[in-house]
């Protein structure tokens, strides 16, 4: 396949997971998928304003990203075609970015059965979409990065955590050359982020404080940062270039965790481990390699718990692990 554009290459591999999705979701009718059938199901017949009262209401939640799509798409598709596409395109992107960092493609199947993305692609829907429109603004260029980025934001605010992670190798550069007295076109695109970062903080800022006020004191402390210290460690160690990068970008969860719980963190330190990891060897390390195993076998266990409960979490005790 070396001769195919890279982007139809990451689309076949993708390809199966659209048709997995399209015979599993019917089985995800409870826990976080009643919510979000319910919400689908009643908010096509509904004038604007009245769908974005019913949306917070019944998901907890003003992010308006999911329900506009929601609201444009519910009436012209069923929920689990929909949804079924967004995860080809989310497993495209994600395929995409392995093939551009020459990962082994040994490790390509196991990503069917990981058992993060097996909780995006089936579970955690406003979650994905926000990372999808993340993954696709940080492969863009010019405006386009621009207005996919602040879209995945608005989409989900916890992007903003995965943000700064992807910005700390700008950020590491910026800091070293204003203390050399210069500053290049890289403090522009930061100061400008940060503009843009601080106006949808406030926007969304009513929201945020509920979040955090909701989480803040009920999860958290010394022993939530565990799970996100090891892939912090982990990461570190597999960083091929800079330690420090590696630790810059993975600490701030760390220290989110300490606050809010790791059961909303944890996946993201897994996610930026898995950056560096992959690009370690091509991926064919101990620490890729064990944990990819680890959390396809968990996996399986999340499909299973969907086909014969209705609810991928039903027997697992800790989502988060």
């Amino acid at each position: 396949m070396n001769n195919f554009p890279r982007a139809l290459v990451a689309a076949i591999w993708a390809l199966p997971v659209f048709f997995i999705s399209l015979v599993i979701f019917p089985y995800f009718f409870s826990g976080d998928q009643e919510f979000y059938r319910n919400f689908y199901e009643g908010v096509s017949e509904l004038p604007f304003t009245e769908a974005f009262s019913f949306y917070k209401s019944s998901l907890g939640t003003s992010e308006p990203g999911y329900f506009l799509l929601v609201y444009v798409f519910s009436s012209l598709m069923s929920k689990d075609l929909l949804f079924s596409i967004l995860n080809f395109l989310l497993f495209q992107q994600i395929y995409s970015w392995f093939l551009k960092h020459n990962v082994s493609r040994i490790l390509f199947p196991l990503i069917y059965l990981n058992f993060y993305l097996l909780v995006l692609a089936f579970s955690a829907e406003r979650l994905k979409l926000a990372l999808l429109l993340f993954l696709i603004g940080y492969c863009a260029r010019g405006g386009t990065r621009f207005l996919f980025l602040t879209a995945s934001i608005f989409a989900h605010v916890q992007v903003l955590i995965l943000l700064f992670c992807t910005q700390v190798r700008r950020i590491i550069d910026v800091l070293k050359a204003l203390a050399q007295g210069r500053a290049g076109s890289g403090f522009f695109y930061l100061g400008f982020l940060t503009i843009g970062i601080i106006i949808v903080l406030f926007i969304m800022r009513e929201h945020i404080e509920s979040k955090f006020g909701a989480y803040y004191g009920m999860w958290g402390g010394p022993q939530s940062m565990v799970k996100p210290l090891v892939f912090t460690l982990l990461a570190v160690i597999y960083a091929q270039g800079s330690k420090v990068e590696a630790a810059a970008a993975s600490l701030p969860l760390v220290i989110c965790a300490y606050f809010i719980g790791d059961e909303r963190i944890v996946i993201f330190s897994y996610f930026v481990f898995m950056f560096y990891g992959l690009q370690a060897n091509r991926g064919l390390n101990v620490g890729v390699i064990l944990t990819n195993l680890y959390f396809s076998y968990k996996g399986v266990y999340f499909l299973i718990d969907i086909i014969l409960f209705g609810n991928g979490f039903f027997m697992l005790v800790d989502p988060a692990v």
